[in-house]
């Protein structure tokens, strides 16, 4: 099963919020569990996401929530299918300011 790690700078509400759009058409068939409470749920995934929160991260006056994601793809998914998931996921997911 193929497995890749993010860390995350969002809370596991913003996550589910950005879902829908980061997995597109892999959205119905996923699930997402953060610290053992399932939040998504399919039922045959394709993918799973695994989630641990960790402390807040401190800059200052800013704190940044900090999320440890695994993200396991199915058995029959190919570097290729996983990779191009993946490079959706993060155009979705990844935040900056400018």
């Amino acid at each position: 099963m193929p497995q890749f790690s993010r860390v995350m700078g969002c809370t596991p509400e913003d996550l589910l919020r950005w879902l829908p759009n980061a997995l597109g058409d892999l959205y119905p068939h996923a699930s997402l569990i953060i610290d053992g409470d399932v939040l998504l749920k399919a039922q045959s995934p394709q993918l799973e996401m695994i989630g641990i929160i960790r402390p807040t991260r401190k800059i200052a006056l800013l704190h940044i929530p900090v999320l440890d994601l695994s993200l396991h793809f199915a058995k029959n998914w190919t570097s290729i299918e996983c990779e191009k998931a993946l490079k959706r996921f993060d155009l979705y997911t990844r935040r900056g300011g400018g």
